[in-house]
């Protein structure tokens, strides 16, 4: 009987308008990202090329025009003579400058981390953060952690160093925005479970098992076109990105956040995880957490029995921490914030670490995130029992009807 549920499930997923029209806008999303927006991103230590080159003709003026005059005073913040300042700064923007023009990205990734002069930057910190020195000084850290891994791989390449190998940009789409992405598609696609029902009423009608097990069947169905689904749009995702800007390499490091000593931002508190490591970590939240809002779908749809309703529901649940601004909370009523399951919705913030930072805490990490979202989805199962048992199919048909 399975087989027939999933094979209904599946039909009628197909042919709802709404998910065709949704299944088209996200190809177009992936081709107008990667095609249009992703080759103008830059990374945090992308460097302006046209301000660099003002500042390097600006620093060789001065040289020379000190050079001429003999103007040598010294400087009293740095205790070198103007000419001796002029011309070590030249020579470092004439070494970005030609670490740009050769494509020596080990060179580029050393002097963005151990230069005392920083180059014009395409974008300044100050617009990423809002003057949120804590944010920046964790991103600094990340960022820094990221570039050591690139300039470690033999075939690092400039596509790697602005992160846009098809790698990193799963990386980075997991780590993101991507688990929000992947909930709401998963609720405006299950919002119509069971309510649906209405105006499919023949398969109900013959059907020689109980009302709960047919829940769990159509459930688990929509839980495997969702992941196939998803699966197939990441893998075009990765593949249009590979073939635009290089695969990369699943080896290479990404930050990874642990608290160890002294203040939270100091660079030993990061460390490094392969891509593979984190992919495969993302995987094991998706395949929880489209289970958990499935079947949570299927729960509220028993109790209210309109899909608009559940939908709005389940959006307002998903952005439960984007509303009132969480995450740097440690406790929530007492008992410690790493025990809800909505911290676990954006779970490449937990990966990564970012969590642990904001809230000054260890506690976020892969195994409480599975063991929480676990227990979540067992208490689920026995408040959908229940109610099953409470709205059983006859009075569902007459509410919904």
């Amino acid at each position: 009987m399975f087989t027939a549920v999933f094979r209904e499930t599946l039909k009628r997923t197909w042919r709802n308008r709404k998910n065709r029209l949704v299944l088209v806008l996200t190809l177009l999303g992936i081709f107008a990202y990667l095609l249009l927006y992703l080759p103008s991103k830059e990374h945090p230590t992308t460097i302006d090329r046209e301000a660099l080159a003002l500042e390097l003709s600006a620093e060789y003026g001065m040289k020379e025009s000190r050079l001429e005059e003999g103007d040598i005073a010294v400087n009293s913040f740095t205790g070198m003579n103007t000419y001796s300042l002029a011309k070590k700064t030249y020579e470092s923007y004439y070494a970005f400058q030609s670490g740009i023009d050769n494509g020596n990205i080990r060179l580029l990734i050393d002097l963005a981390t151990h230069s005392a002069l920083t180059p014009p930057l395409a974008e300044a910190p100050s617009e990423r953060f809002d003057r949120d020195i804590h944010l920046g000084n964790y991103n600094a850290g990340v960022v820094n952690t990221e570039l050591q891994a690139i300039a470690a791989q033999e075939d690092a390449t400039l596509h790697m160093y602005n992160q846009k190998t098809a790698a990193q940009q799963l990386h980075l789409f997991l780590k993101t925005n991507g688990p929000l992405i992947l909930l709401l598609v998963t609720i405006f696609v299950a919002s119509e479970i069971l309510v649906d029902d209405r105006k499919h009423r023949t398969l109900k009608a013959g059907q020689p098992f109980g009302w709960w097990r047919y829940i769990l069947y159509q459930s688990v169905s929509l839980f495997i076109i969702l992941i196939t689904a998803f699966t197939a749009l990441l893998s075009i995702y990765y593949l249009v990105a590979g073939i635009l800007y290089g695969f990369g390499t699943f080896d290479l490091g990404v930050s990874s956040y642990g608290y160890q000593e002294g203040y939270r931002g100091e660079q030993v508190n990061f460390s490094t995880r392969s891509i593979s490591s984190f992919i495969g970590m993302s995987a094991v939240f998706i395949l929880l957490l489209v289970y958990l809002f499935v079947r949570l779908n299927a729960w509220l749809s028993l109790v209210f029995r309109h899909d608009v309703v559940v939908m709005i529901i389940g959006f307002l649940l998903v952005g439960f921490n984007r509303i009132y601004n969480g995450g740097g909370e440690a406790t929530i009523f007492g008992i410690s914030s790493q025990y809800f399951p909505h911290n676990y919705f954006e779970f490449g913030q937990v990966l990564s670490g970012e969590r642990n930072f904001l809230a000054m805490t260890n506690g976020f990490s892969f195994l409480t995130g599975t063991l929480v979202l676990t227990a979540s989805i067992l208490i689920l199962e026995v408040l959908l029992l229940l109610t099953a048992k409470w709205m059983d199919r006859q009075k569902f048909e007459r509410e919904v009807g």
